[in-house]
């Protein structure tokens, strides 16, 4: 078993451990990177869990998704049980109260912190994976992807986990993932600030944050950059050199 078989593996049972495979459970414990992937994941699954424990369930919610898993379409589906689409409704009804964008976000921060939410919590992978800024940036600039030209210090020197290309309101965009402490991540969201609504208002960080997350925002040169991390503020902040 490989690490990616063994995530897919762990991914199903995050909230019933003892379901996993020993040889899927053994490689969590030998595995670092796996482990701490697999610890966030659990965390999001036991946040959704709570969200969903404390709604107060409509009348007849079991009756209407039998029923609805049970109506023909024009084209049946025959896989689809009706435990499949009450799971999917599960986790799209928890994505949605964890959505960490709100009505009062430029839409380019509300998808850009959506991106990275999805990468945080595995629900979206990396392209590619790598431990350096430098091995990073020559996959994106080899696939002429948005590329950082200069980064804050204290952050470029961070090891990293790797990047992902993404679309942020219609423009190509790009997530570096930067380990930020032991069990927490910043992730990086770089793209063209061209014609981009708006857009950060200048070159210095402008700090806010959303639901768990914390950010930074600001420009430099072509691109506008966007810092995200659910570790304090002050974590963030200090990779700006401003604590």
């Amino acid at each position: 078993m490989n690490r990616e078989e063994a995530r897919l593996e762990l991914d199903a049972t995050t909230l019933r451990p003892q379901d996993a495979s020993p040889e899927a459970r053994a490689m969590l414990e030998s595995d670092a990177e796996l482990a701490a992937w697999h610890e966030k994941r659990t965390a999001f699954d036991e946040e959704v869990a709570a969200v969903l424990a404390n709604l107060p369930v409509t009348a007849g919610l079991r009756e209407n998704i039998l029923r609805a898993a049970e109506t023909p379409a024009k084209r049946p589906v025959k896989w689809i049980t009706p435990t499949a689409l009450a799971a999917a409704a599960c986790v799209l009804f928890g994505w949605i109260l964890l959505w960490p964008g709100n009505s009062t976000m430029a839409a380019w921060e509300s998808e850009s912190l959506a991106a990275v939410a999805k990468v945080e919590y595995g629900v979206m992978k990396l392209d590619e994976r790598e431990e350096s800024l430098e091995a990073v940036k020559k996959h994106l600039t080899l696939a002429e992807c948005p590329c950082p030209s200069a980064l804050p210090p204290a952050l470029a020197g961070l090891r990293t986990y790797g990047c992902k290309r993404v679309k942020i309101d219609g423009h190509a965009a790009t997530i570096i993932c930067f380990e930020l402490q032991p069990g927490k991540e910043a992730h990086l969201v770089v793209l063209d600030n061209t014609n981009l609504s708006n857009g950060p208002a200048d070159d210095a960080p402008c700090f806010k944050s959303a639901k768990n997350w914390r950010y930074a925002a600001w420009n430099h040169g072509s691109h506008a950059f966007m810092l995200a991390t659910t570790a304090d503020a002050a974590a963030l902040k200090k990779l700006f050199e401003l604590v």
